[in-house]
């Protein structure tokens, strides 16, 4: 009898062990580095309280990503591209070419080379022969810049028709946001918004009706990390409470990435150099070194950085 309470004792003390032990899944605080590089994802572990090892790692899904815009704005740039653009107060549109050899209309805002610089445009839309010259007879839109030259998408529009270039934008006067397709997707994500406000002529714009415009061109450079294709390559001084995850302010180091003679990994948190005591965060290519950095991550004093929210 007594051996058989002993045993029940046990099997009760063990049932809750296996309930925390169920994967747990943690949404990483999102870090902003220098050089315009974000770390954002999960990280997910098999459930372990208390300090954790690589092994307790199951599963992430990283995501480092670099942004680069380019702005264009009635500041810094002309509204002189624009041709044969019309609207009826809820959107903008530019006609196409009538036969596919006459120009259609163009929209697009330039800021111009002098000193030294090159010119760059931004183009909403553009159906005049410039387009067919550079492969695009369908019409065209994307940007020209002094680092990735041009980056257009074709429109791939009828001729004769007219192209819905904005929408007005909901509870806000006059004010149309631009539609432009997916530059590319593949070596980077290329992308274009942003506003265009008119003086709230209908019909016929021309540049003077346009008050002012904030058009960005994006490029994101954007990887994933996951066990497919990377390890945890450090997990030092790093626990777990359940509820979330964090890194000991002393000795404490989190990095996933891939090994080898030029390593690639994201550093999470690291506080073993004691040249920077406050720990930091990185993101670093084997080929390239250190991509981009933020520095310190705790002030003096900090028992631990908690890595996620």
């Amino acid at each position: 009898m007594r051996m058989l309470k002993t045993v029940l004792i046990l099997f009760l003390l063990l049932l809750p062990m296996e309930v925390n032990a169920a994967p747990v899944v943690f949404n990483l605080k999102p870090i902003t580095l220098t050089n315009g590089w974000r770390i954002a994802g999960t990280v997910t572990t098999d459930g372990t309280v208390g300090q954790l090892t690589a092994a307790n790692f199951v599963d992430w899904n990283l995501k480092v990503v670099q942004t680069t815009d380019f702005v264009w704005t009635e500041k810094d740039s002309n509204a002189f591209g624009i041709s044969s653009v019309t609207t009826d107060g809820n959107k903008i549109f530019v006609p196409t070419s009538p036969d596919g050899v006459r120009d259609g209309g163009a929209l697009f805002f330039s800021r111009g080379g002098g000193g030294g610089q090159i010119a760059t445009n931004v183009v909403v839309a553009d159906f005049t022969q410039l387009s067919s010259t550079l492969g695009y007879p369908g019409g065209m839109a994307g940007w020209q810049d002094e680092i990735w030259g041009l980056n257009y998408v074709d429109l791939n529009q009828a001729n004769h028709t007219r192209y819905r270039a904005a929408s007005l934008l909901a509870g806000r006067p006059n004010v149309f946001q631009v539609h432009v397709p997916t530059i590319a997707t593949n070596p980077l994500l290329m992308t274009v918004f942003g506003t265009i406000t008119t003086d709230g002529t209908i019909g016929t714009l021309l540049s003077q009706n346009i008050l002012a415009w904030n058009i960005t061109a994006r490029n994101q450079d954007i990887t994933y990390y996951t066990p497919a294709k990377s390890t945890v390559m450090a997990a030092t001084r790093t626990y777990s409470d359940g509820v979330s995850i964090s890194i000991a302010h002393a000795g404490g180091q989190f990095k996933i990435g891939i090994s080898g003679a030029r390593p690639t990994f994201v550093t999470i948190a690291d506080f073993t150099d004691h040249f920077m005591p406050g720990g930091f965060a990185n993101y670093y290519i084997g080929n390239y070194g250190i991509m981009g950095e933020k520095t310190p991550l705790v002030a003096p004093g900090t028992k631990g950085y908690k890595a996620t929210k």
